[in-house]
Parts: C-alpha cells; structure tokens; sequence
C-alpha cells in the first residue's frame, strides 16, 4: 500500500512541546476528493470557549458543512474531537468523540469512544481531524507526529475490524499505532455502523461509520509521541490524588464486573426492555449477569488511557460459538440489547453477538434493537425473519445486516425505515426516538430520561441525559453536583415536576460538558474537581458557572443544528411502544402518556431561554457568545 498524495507536515506550537498546554493549538483538515491538507490554529478563547468534543463537531458542522447535506453524500464532514484534558494525566480522560450528520437520523451524529486513539491524536499533534469530500477510491489516512498522508486502502477493503488492524501495523512497521476504522458494515453503508477503535472500542451510535465508509475512508492510524501537558500541574495533581486514593470505593462496582455486573440490577428495577418492550419479565435473565458468565468466558480485563479501573472484559471461548479475545466482552446495554430484548438468554449467544459487531463494525444497540423490531414483526407475519429466543437466528441476521444480503438489507436501514417500509401498525411497534433506537434504559421508568430521548439532537441517548434512577438517593454524584448549583437533591424518581426539569437543565448541561471535555461518566467528577481540572489546564481560573456555559452550549449548538437540517419541536417525539404499559414486572402500569410528555417541553424550552417553537433565542444565545450561529 503506498501514499496517494505527497506527505503534508505541520510541526507542533512551540508551547505544546515544552508541556505546558493542553492543546496542540491545531485541527487538521483534509479534504479526500481532492488530497488537499491543511491546519487550522484557532485562539487559545477558542479552546476555552468550547473545550473540544461535541462544541468542536457542532461548531465545524454549522460553519463548514451546508445545511441539508446528504449524511451519504461528500458534503458531509466527519470529526474526530479529542477533549482539552484527553492524553493528560488525570483519570477518566482516555475518550474522544466523533462526529457527523447521522444516516440514521438526519440529525446531530455524535458517540464517544474509550481505549488510546484520542490521547495518541493530541499526542502527534493535532486537537482534532475534520474530513471532507469523498476519496475516489479506497483511503487510510496516516497521522504522526505532525507529519500526514492519505494511503492506499483497497487492500483493506472488506477486511474486519482486527485484520485490518494488523495489517496496517505491519504496513507501518510500529506495534504501538492506533487505529480507527470501520468494517464491513461501514463499507456497506449500514446506517447503524460503527467507528472502531482499538478493535473494541466503538463511537457506536448515529451511523458514523456509514458516514466514514461514504467517504471511501477504512481507516485513521495515528501515532504520537509529544508528551499533553498543563499549565499548573500541582492543581491537577489535587484532583489526579482525590481520584486515586478513592477510586477504589467510588468505583468498585466497575472493578467488580464493570457494567456487566448492573445486568440483575437493571432487571430488577424495571430498566431493562424485554421482547421489544412488551413483557416485564424475563426467564433466565440471570445467565446473562455477570457472576453467572465469568467463570466460563471470562479470560482478561482491560482499561483505557490513564484509567485505572479495568472496567473492559476480555472474554474467549474455544467452542461452539467461538469467541475471539481481541474483540473485548460484554458491556450491560449489548447484554440487553441481544438478551432481553430479543429474548436470548445464553450469554455465549450474547457474547459472540457482540464479538461480530465489533468485528463487522456495527452499533450494538441499534442493531440489538431493529433485530427485536424484524422478531416481533416475524412474528406478526409481516417479514420471513430472526425470531425471539433463537440465537442461531440472531447470529445469522447479524452476518446479512452487515453484508446486506437478503433480509439484512432491508434491516440495515434502521427499524424506523423498515417500519415505514412496512407499513400498516409496524409502526406501533417501534422503540425510537428521532428515528434511533431506544438505549436499554426504559423511559417508562426513567421518565426524565424519557424527556431527555424526545429532546436529543442525535436522537435517544442516555449518556448526555438525567437518569433517573441514579439522582433519587443521596450521596450519589448527580444529587451532588445538582447540590453545588443549588437544586435540591436528590430527585424523586417517579414522574416529571419543575423541580426534576431544573435537575435536567444542570445535569444534562454537566453531562454535555463531559462529553466536550471528553471524559468518562462512570467517574463521579464534581463541579470543583472540573473548576481545579480546567483552572490547571490553563492556567486561569474557570469557575462552575462557565463549565455549565459549556455544557449549555453543545445543548443549544444542537438544537439550531436541529433546526437548520429541518426538524421542529413536533420531533421532540418518542415512538408508539415507548408508552405502552407492561402487565407484569417491576414497572408494571407504569409509564408516561404523549400527552403528558408533551405538556413538559414547553417547561424545558422556557428554561433554556428557548421560544414556544423550541428555538434558541437571541437574547439566550448572546449570553453563551453564540450569536455568530444564529441565521
């Protein structure tokens, strides 16, 4: 494989190198239809206004990309957006975003990811990568220590996820590279794929490994060697001491089992969404926990950058099914996805499940959900295809989804699509939000969450979101940080109020903030560990209130991307089966109306300083210093 256009290169500031800045002060651009590279140097207000992540993809999106844009088409940008404190050495920090406009949904495409690629991003040099335009043939793009190329790829066409990471290792002759790609299923334009990283790290939602496969893109391999530095490294190391003499005790549940141990947990309290979210009882639902499935599969743990938790399972096995170690284990929302809702509870069946998405480059959740949409409407008659509680079925449609064969092309497009495909009540089956499946955490119990699913730009959500359930008990992270901004906390967990509205307008707002930041939200940050985080990478002092600043502003960067790709506060929807009411179970009887969840927007949208249309209005975007996006 061999370099497609001539090598570009733009050494580091200055600054960056001596260690005593976060930011590289550069964002790289490339343009694939025409091999054109170049550099942007925002100011240092710049960083400081949006931190990174989530603001930095809006702002691109809203500057460089048209509105309407094909999410297919070459118009579309796709961004990789470390935070300010990614690659530094604060704990948590080994995550970075991706961006886009999603196939999925035509709205806001953003995810995350854990593992090495971020801080290694930041660490040759550059704060983030925006990609334009659409290479004639297949590209990887190559990213070290300031210098960049755009390769050759065709040879890694149609290669999985763990092949291709090798190959390009063993192109480049450096074991330490890293890595992001898409598999087949981004190649084939499935609108739930994946961006991979590591392998077994996705930035799973919104369909940006179909943007990334449009784009003729397979890979981004980056390798640094520029140490992250920060302004006031004392002051960080007060926050980097709180989190390593208490880890321990704050996150023991992660040490544990990481988020396969909630599995029990999640059933037990009515969040886990079984048969497509018609039944509230499982049978064998407790093969799939964790204490039950690591005796026979589990072989390692593993972490990401500067995290000393080991919350990431490497499972294996060496019979039928086999299971791969380099495609990592079980995480709580696939467990869901393919065991209860589609009614599998072998966790053999789960893990491989999970081991071809990773492998194939697929969301798991997206794909968990419509393969429990084609179930019930087999089921119904409307469709030859997978059926509940049959694994092989499940294994098999995985395979056609990714490769677009049969059946799985029609299941590529995402339930909502084939629901309209299908017509007629296939409609009322549907577990969406904004056209994306539902996370495995069940509006009808988190009826705050369920607020959050019908008002997110990338469509339901549960991360940038209030969870119910985890701010009704004190002493918990959320009804802290809600304490420290003067809500009283903790929140009751049935039902929405004014006072869990106010809760949701500083908890998403924080939640927004770490994913601009970009940081991990199993750690339990408060707002002054975030004030002597920031205050320490710059040098300045950042207070609590600009840290909501930030968070305000992704919420409110997406909702007028919302509004300019042509949605209304008529979107701000949940499907038909998100309000029915379970017979059985847990939340039995429980659950919000249309009616009721709608009478709550105008509360929301008042609070945000938005208009009874859910517009951010001027006087609310001059105190953000966001008038510059306003049409």
């Amino acid at each position: 494989m061999t370099a497609k256009h001539q090598p570009f290169s733009s050494p580091p500031n200055p600054e960056f190198l001596t260690g005593q800045s976060p930011f590289a002060g550069q964002v790289l651009q490339i343009d694939l239809s025409s091999g054109k590279i170049w550099v942007d140097k925002p100011e240092a207000s710049f960083y400081r206004k949006y931190i990174g992540g989530r603001n930095f993809i809006l702002h691109y999106l809203l500057t460089e990309m048209p509105a309407q844009a094909d999410p297919l088409g070459p118009e579309n940008l796709l961004i990789f957006a470390p935070g300010l404190l990614t690659g530094t050495a604060l704990p948590g920090t080994g995550r970075h975003a991706v961006g886009g406009k999603s196939p999925l949904t035509g709205a806001l495409g953003s995810g995350e990811a854990g593992g090495w690629w971020g801080a290694e991003l930041k660490q040759a040099g550059f704060d983030a990568v925006v990609i334009h335009g659409r290479a004639a043939s297949p590209v990887y793009i190559w990213i070290k220590d300031g210098v960049v190329e755009i390769r050759d790829a065709a040879p890694l066409w149609g290669k999985l996820t763990a092949e291709t990471q090798q190959a390009i290792r063993q192109e480049l002759g450096d074991e330490k590279i890293r890595v992001a790609q898409i598999g087949p299923a981004g190649e084939n334009l499935v609108r739930f794929a994946a961006v991979m990283h590591d392998v077994n790290r996705a930035a799973g939602r919104s369909g940006l490994g179909a943007v990334m496969g449009s784009k003729n893109l397979k890979a981004v391999a980056v390798r640094g060697t520029t140490s992250v530095g920060v302004a006031d490294k004392p002051l960080l190391q007060v926050v980097q001491k709180w989190v390593t003499s208490n880890y321990k005790d704050m996150l023991g549940w992660a040490i544990a089992a990481g988020t396969s141990g909630s599995v029990l947990f999640n059933y037990s309290a009515g969040a886990t969404a079984i048969n497509n979210y018609r039944d509230g009882v499982f049978e064998g639902v407790e093969q799939l926990d964790a204490s039950h499935f690591f005796p026979k599969i589990l072989q390692d743990r593993d972490t990401c950058n500067r995290c000393p938790v080991r919350c990431k399972l490497v499972v294996a096995h060496a019979g039928d099914p086999t299971i791969s170690p380099e495609y990592g284990g079980p995480e709580y929302e696939s467990i869901g996805a393919f065991g209860p809702l589609c009614k599998i509870n072998d966790p053999l069946v789960v893990a491989k499940a999970i081991e071809l998405c990773a492998a194939y480059g697929l969301d798991t959740i997206s794909t968990g959900g419509t393969l429990a949409f084609a179930m019930e409407a087999t089921e119904k008659g409307l469709i030859d295809g997978p059926r509940f509680g049959d694994g092989d079925s499940l294994l098999a449609n995985i395979h056609q989804i990714a490769r677009r064969e049969g059946l799985g092309d029609q299941m590529a497009e995402g339930s909502a699509r084939l629901a309209t495909e299908l017509g007629g009540d296939a409609a009322d089956m549907l577990a969406v939000a904004r056209g994306q499946e539902l996370p495995l955490h069940d509006p009808r119990l988190k009826q705050t969450m369920a607020l959050g699913y019908a008002l997110s730009a990338t469509g339901a959500d549960h991360m940038h979101n209030l969870n119910d359930t985890f701010a009704s008990f004190d002493g918990g992270d959320i009804a802290t940080r809600l304490k420290e901004m003067g809500v009283p906390a903790p929140l009751p967990l049935w039902g929405i109020s004014e006072h869990k509205i106010e809760g949701f307008y500083y908890e998403t707002a924080f939640k927004n903030f770490f994913d601009c930041a970009v940081i991990c939200h199993f750690y339990p940050y408060e707002y002054h560990h975030m004030v002597d985080a920031l205050s320490a990478a710059f040098g300045e002092t950042i207070t609590a209130a600009e840290i909501n600043a930030i968070g305000l502003r992704a919420i409110n960067l997406g909702r007028l991307f919302l509004l300019r790709e042509g949605f209304t506060s008529a979107d701000d929807v949940l499907s038909a089966r998100t309000y029915r009411r379970l017979a059985d179970g847990p939340i039995a009887g429980k659950g919000l109306t249309p009616e009721e969840l709608r009478a709550w927007l105008p509360v929301y949208y008042k609070r945000m300083g938005w208009d009874e249309r859910g517009a951010p209005t001027p006087e609310s975007l001059k105190a953000l210093d966001l008038l510059e996006y306003s049409s």
